[in-house]
């Protein structure tokens, strides 16, 4: 990878910021990718050279025949090119102030206790969240969002607390409708205590609902186990054979420990023979019940390298032609479309910006990953405050302040950072730090990437068989 010379405004148009640049050759093209906005071009690697002359001011060659001469006709071209497609132009990149998801914590209550959850804390208990509590962390949140708002509903199982999202959905449909706005509701669930009711509400209310499957039955049950300590796998079947149709259009997690890292070609596989919607990971957080056996749980980073390059490989083969495999997906748009659609792979991460999560005690989070013994944590609590105060608060300035390109040498000078933004926040270990674990993946994944875009179709022709 290469950097272009820094230069002055003097030296540019103001509507264009060479530093922003840098540039990776690729085979017979170079990627040029404007490092802060995540926008990018590719051009011909016989036009690379010209990419330096770009520092040059016209003014200053008026005395030299270079203006007149073939080259700098393609200066211009290559110029002209980057400002149309907002490479290099200041304040191009997107801005992300308003609140538009809420996740409500139901309950900490669980019928499972899986070995790693992240969610669990002993000190908090069994704790469910009230009902005007929630109600109200509604109506906040569609004061302050735009024009729609998803409710994400979680928990422990939010399921356990079904009269609860009944109520919740029905009153925060009506409130929306009165004030002009949309509300989308969705949910995070094991899936073991599927009911006709449940299913049938869902479907009316047009409820998303995401669920956890680690892998095949023996890679599912070593973690993800009950109070008394049997695997789960079973449970999910028991839903999937009497509720087949619902539980195919939901989308499938799973957590990345030591036991599956080397397998995720063999999950994604597993989880489209079940015929379910998508496939997505969460790689393993040493918080919860997790963190004190962090390293029984922890994945080997150079085992999920080379087992996430197989996926990719099978991917682009078009072995998943019309399934979503997220954990693949994610980084594609994000260096397709730029980032935006997943708050977690921007330099401006969604945290206290445009989500903000409520525990089941009433506590207000900036988002649910962030460890409620650190120091990000509790922005203001239901009971005494507002979702519009804790937005404001200190700690939620704080967050928004962080800025890896200050702390990190590599984020500063990475080609990368507009689209992965600089890894996620909960999983650093500081608030300017990286995750270096997501930082390694993010290199592997948009180096695949762009290297396979710049050269054949097969992503984008993956990314059209999803359309369909």
């Amino acid at each position: 990878m290469l950097q272009l010379p820094q230069t002055t405004p003097s030296e540019v148009s103001l509507s264009f910021d060479l530093s922003r640049l840098r540039i990776l050759p690729r085979g017979n093209k170079t990627l040029v990718m404007d490092r802060i906005s995540g926008k990018w071009l590719s051009i011909s690697s016989e036009d690379e050279i010209f990419l330096r002359l770009l520092t040059l001011n016209e003014s200053r060659c008026s005395e030299s025949a270079l203006l007149d001469s073939p080259m700098w006709d393609i200066v211009r071209r290559i110029k002209q090119e980057c400002i149309a497609c907002k490479v290099g132009v200041p304040h191009s990149e997107r801005q992300f102030n308003t609140l538009n998801t809420i996740i409500l914590k139901l309950t900490n209550a669980c019928n499972l206790a899986c070995s790693y959850c992240y969610d669990y804390e002993k000190m908090e208990g069994a704790q469910r969240l009230e009902l005007q509590m929630g109600l109200q962390a509604i109506k906040q949140a569609l004061s302050l969002c735009d024009k729609v708002l998803w409710v994400i509903l979680h928990g422990g199982e939010p399921m356990l607390m079904w009269d609860t999202v009944e109520y919740l959905v029905r009153a925060g449909t009506r409130i929306a409708k009165e004030q002009g706005k949309k509300i989308y509701f969705s949910g995070q669930t094991n899936m073991t205590c599927l009911t006709e009711r449940i299913v049938r509400f869902s479907c009316q209310y047009n409820i998303v609902w995401g669920f956890s499957i680690d892998g095949k039955p023996e890679i599912h049950n070593h973690f993800r186990i009950d109070h008394q300590g049997k695997g789960s796998y079973e449970l999910f079947i028991r839903s999937y054979k009497l509720f087949p149709s619902f539980v195919k259009r939901c989308g499938v997690m799973s957590t990345i420990t030591a036991v599956n890292d080397s397998r995720l070609l063999e999950t994604a596989r597993h989880i489209k023979a079940l015929g379910m919607a998508s496939w997505d990971w969460s790689l393993f957080q040493p918080i919860g019940r997790g963190r004190k056996q962090s390293t029984h749980f922890k994945f080997d980073l150079d085992r999920l390298l080379t087992s996430w390059d197989e996926l990719f490989n099978a991917v682009e083969s078009g072995e998943f032609d019309g399934f979503p495999v997220l954990p693949v997906k994610k980084y594609l748009d994000a260096f397709v479309s730029g980032p935006a659609g997943n708050m977690c792979m921007r330099p401006q991460c969604g945290a206290a910006r445009d989500l903000l999560s409520v525990s089941a005690d009433g506590t207000i989070e900036a988002c649910d990953c962030i460890d409620p013994t650190g120091p990000l944590s509790n922005l203001g609590n239901m009971q005494y405050s507002t979702l519009e105060a804790a937005k404001s608060s200190p700690t939620a300035e704080k967050i928004r302040s962080r800025d890896v390109t200050c702390h990190v040498a590599a984020c500063a000078d990475c080609i990368w950072y507009g689209v992965c933004g600089g890894t996620c926040l909960a999983h650093a270990p500081g608030l300017h730090d990286v995750w270096a674990e997501s930082c390694a993946i993010s290199q592997l994944a948009f180096d695949r990437i762009s290297d396979s875009l710049m050269h054949s179709d097969h992503m984008l022709r993956y990314l059209n068989s999803l359309r369909v």
